[in-house]
């Protein structure tokens, strides 16, 4: 795929400077640090990743992305699509993804590379999604790791739980005031600790604890 063939068929998919409905919160992209990540994001988050698709969805991203990093640098609508080009040529020349001719467009696939780092970004962006009022229940995580066998994985499973956000009631629980369950499922497999950890939902605590619980998570 040359470049200049991939730079056409991304100026004819971004003919105008028409912001394009994204996938992606502004939450996301603000844990997205680069254009090449979001744009791995929106090819992954695809059921039918194409040019025609993708592209105008980053073009709308790098707008956001400069939001988030400080950057005052505004691009106008022929730099953005350099813009573009250069981060889906970059993605194809260290081997992401693969872009394949089709019919009206070209069409994207993520190789193993490609998948095995867009797992490694949304493990780092993994966040709870918050309700809009809380319906009094809470969420108790319990990690009873073997630490002879899987020490290094326990902790790394008790540092990322607590860089989302929980709460230790006690060396192997944690508590969440919303549902994390499939974070957590997530995060316990990442860790290949999934079959030692369990999930509870919970409606009732002690008073004080409870109390502690709603001034942490400022409910």
């Amino acid at each position: 795929m040359r470049y200049e063939k991939l730079a056409k068929d991304i100026k004819n998919a971004t003919p105008d400077n028409r912001l394009v409905k994204i996938n992606l919160t502004n939450k996301d992209i603000e844990h997205l640090k680069s254009a090449g990540q979001i744009a791995l994001a929106i090819i992954g988050t695809l059921s039918v990743a194409t040019i025609a698709v993708a592209a105008p969805n980053l073009l709308t991203a790098l707008d956001k992305l400069g939001k988030f990093t400080n950057n005052k640098q505004r691009w106008n609508h022929k730099e953005k699509q350099k813009k573009i080009t250069q981060v889906f040529y970059y993605l194809k020349k260290t081997g992401q993804i693969t872009i394949k001719p089709e019919q009206t467009s070209l069409k994207i696939l993520l190789t193993g590379k490609g998948r095995k780092n867009l797992e490694k970004i949304s493990f780092q962006s993994l966040k709870i999604p918050m309700q809009k009022k809380w319906n009094g229940r809470w969420w108790l995580v319990a990690a009873d790791i073997p630490t002879k066998e899987y020490r290094l994985y326990a902790d790394y499973f008790r540092r990322k739980i607590k860089q989302m956000g929980f709460y230790p009631l006690q060396k192997t629980l944690w508590i969440y005031s919303y549902n994390p369950a499939e974070q957590i499922e997530f995060t316990a497999n990442h860790f290949h600790i999934g079959r030692f950890v369990t999930v509870m939902e919970i409606n009732r605590l002690d008073t004080d604890d409870e109390k502690k619980l709603k001034k942490f998570f400022k409910l």
